[in-house]
Order: structure tokens, then sequence, then C-alpha cells
């Protein structure tokens, strides 16, 4: 290690060399970069599912142009809440379809065209279904069908 008088310089060396191997590395990705992962639930016919996700190189946009929106399902208490991303939208492209094991969302104008049925993990009331949409993100909240019983306390004598 060469000796320069600047402390940071000798205890991080050429950061900026670094910095500049990797922004090469990152142009040799070209439009591969995103983001990919897989959700893994039970569904209510206690048969696993797994599902993936995302805009990386494994989850290339269809000829027909069909982006499939990112979507996370989540079960709090007796109500099963689905979030989706659709960013670029507004909530009057956004169409909702929901049954008792599944909600479809679609959106498609002429510059964003998103589709995923999402299945749920446990049987909903789809009367009771709410939507928000704010900022790009979709919150739907429904009610389960296949509700916890209540636990009372019980008294020691």
């Amino acid at each position: 290690m060469r000796m320069t008088g600047d402390i940071w310089d000798e205890i991080f060396g050429d950061l900026g060399g670094l910095n500049r191997r990797f922004e090469k590395m990152m142009e040799s990705f070209g439009d591969a970069r995103g983001v990919y992962g897989y959700t893994m639930y039970t569904g209510p016919d206690g048969v696993p599912h797994v599902h993936e996700f995302g805009t990386g190189a494994r989850a290339s946009v269809p000829a027909d142009g069909v982006r499939e929106p990112l979507t996370d399902v989540a079960v709090d208490g007796n109500v099963v809440r689905v979030t989706v991303e659709l960013p670029g939208v507004t909530k009057e492209d956004i169409q909702l379809e929901g049954t008792e094991t599944s909600v479809t969302v679609s959106v498609d104008t002429e510059s964003r065209k998103f589709r995923k049925a999402v299945p749920l993990p446990t049987k909903v009331d789809p009367d009771s279904a709410k939507a928000e949409y704010n900022n790009g993100i979709l919150e739907i909240t429904m009610d389960s069908k296949d509700k916890k019983p209540e636990s009372k306390r019980i008294s020691i004598s």
C-alpha cells in the first residue's frame, strides 16, 4: 500500500476504479436488470401454490405486451389483503373481478397493459371486497369465509 498522507485513500484505496468496473459490468447486462421473485402459499384446497413475479430476465414481457403486475397476498385475521403495483394508470383504467377463490386485475390502455389472476389463500366473500388505488398501488381487502373462532376468557374458580 502506498502512503499518500490521506488516511481515507489509504483505507479504501481507489474506489473510483472499483465504481467504473461496476458500471461497466452493469452495462453488460443491458435490459436484463429488474425485479424477480416468487410467492408461496397453501390454497383453500390445501394445495401449495408457487407464483413467480417480476420484470427480470426470467419474467419477460409477452408478445402481446400484457405485463403481469407485481402482487402480494396477505391474511390478517379474518381479512385477506391483495396488493397490486399498477404504475402509470388511473383508477378508471383498472378492471377488477372477484370470486371466492381469486381476484383478477386488468388494465388495457394504449400505453399500459396489465393482467393477473391472483389465487387467494382462503375462500372470501366477494361482496365484502373494497378497493383503494393510490400512487400506483391498488389494495383490495375482503372478508375471509373461513372465520376463526373467537377466544373467550374463562374464569378459574
